[in-house]
């Protein structure tokens, strides 16, 4: 991709002609959520409709990846929660009768827009992590303020995507959202483009040996993603079998992640190698993937592992990686913060010749294609009688 220009809110102009759909993200980080709405906004255009892609604030590594012939227009804000003026400016401006709005901040912004504005636009808030999480006291507080400004706003929206049943039925308990339209549609993981970014090479660190086992992780150095139990297991993994674990991610987590390395003994085996635009290429290269989370609204790399034919080690944290594993058919599920039990998961499967995977995978994993689920979304939006543009080039490893 190579990236659209952007236009700031100051200076859009009310004389264009008002999109089919607008997105409304945050920023542009590196997320899986935000992933997600660029590939969802390439298909749309791939079917003829005209595409805003709103952010509160230009930022973040996604900037360049912007697919063509979407309008990308940023609010200008500094803060997401404060950028409702702006919001509001959008929808007087732009007109757009459908808005699918993503991650927490946004959705409540996009609320809040419905709700203050007299625009009659459709509005279809999509849910892509858990609404509750476990932790420590600031964590509970922020998560308790959170959930008080959905139970209060969310009233507003016309429907909801939930990206897993587990999610669903978190929407479906919150109050005054029990008579509204909740719609189970997975994330758009495989997509075109997606054998070329795996095919590709790798910048491996120099210190993996030839024949030594690979463990990857991929994901933000968060608490979220419970990387210090898979440090812990990686130690005992370590005094019985010789192997490297790569992680990809960026986060506030890494000093405190690279201090329980140094702790462990382990320093010289882990390799943070920071955010990559290309996780795919490091798939097929892996002896194994491993998702250690918490907590999790899907977990896309869950997929992207499977379908690169690697085998998946993950936790059975809400909500998804059982979903997508099918309760463990297509993948090794582990309790949740058991080091022990993950290091043996670890150990069992760089130890063994690779096993084949069911031979159901292929038709698993057709669920989680763009074309099946672009589709799922445009009937879901009302939107889903065009006929299909000749497909383009671009899209975004989710």
């Amino acid at each position: 991709m190579t990236g659209q220009s952007c236009i700031p809110i100051s200076e859009l102009s009310a004389d264009a002609r008002p999109p089919d759909i607008a997105l409304f993200l945050p920023t542009l980080y590196s997320g899986g959520a935000e992933r997600v709405q660029l590939n969802l906004a390439d298909y749309f255009v791939g079917r003829g409709l005209r595409v805003d892609l709103v952010v509160c604030k230009y930022f973040g590594s996604l900037k360049d990846q912007v697919p063509g012939g979407v309008r990308l227009i940023s609010l200008e804000s500094r803060k997401v929660m404060f950028s409702v003026p702006a919001y509001l400016r959008y929808l007087r401006t732009a007109r757009p009768p459908t808005v699918l709005s993503s991650v927490e901040n946004a959705n409540i912004v996009s609320c809040v827009g419905k709700l203050l504005s007299s625009s009659r636009h459709q509005l279809v808030v999509r849910l892509d992590n858990s609404l509750l999480e476990q932790g420590s006291l600031p964590i509970q507080l922020h998560r308790t303020s959170m959930l008080a400004a959905i139970a209060s706003t969310f009233h507003a929206a016309d429907a909801f995507v939930a990206v897993s049943s587990g999610l669903k039925r978190q929407l479906s308990r919150l109050p005054g959202l029990r008579n509204k339209p909740i719609h189970l549609i997975y994330n758009p993981i495989i997509h075109k483009g997606f054998d070329a970014k795996i095919a590709a090479k790798p910048a491996l660190p120099s210190a993996i040996g030839p024949g030594e086992p690979l463990i990857l992780a991929v994901g933000r150095l968060h608490r979220q993603k419970g990387y210090a139990s898979l440090l812990r297991a990686f130690a005992l993994v370590v005094r019985r079998k010789p192997a490297h674990l790569v992680i990809l991610g960026e986060g506030g987590d890494r000093d405190k992640l690279q201090d329980l390395a140094n702790s462990l003994g382990i320093s010289d085996r882990v390799h943070f190698l920071g955010y990559s635009p290309n996780p795919l290429a490091y798939m097929r290269s892996a002896d194994v993937f491993v998702l250690s989370s918490i907590a999790e609204g899907f977990g896309n790399v869950i997929v992207e592992a499977l379908a690169s034919g690697t085998p998946v080690i993950s936790t059975d944290c809400p909500h998804g990686p059982s979903e997508i594993l099918a309760g463990g058919r297509y993948g090794t599920l582990v309790r949740v913060g058991d080091d022990t039990q993950m290091a043996q998961a670890i150990i069992e499967t760089i130890s063994s010749s690779k096993q084949p995977m069911p031979e159901d995978l292929d038709e698993h994993l057709k669920r989680f294609t763009i074309e099946t689920i672009g589709e799922r979304y445009l009937d879901c939006l009302g939107l889903g009688s065009r006929p299909p543009k000749a497909a383009s080039p671009q899209a975004v490893s989710a």
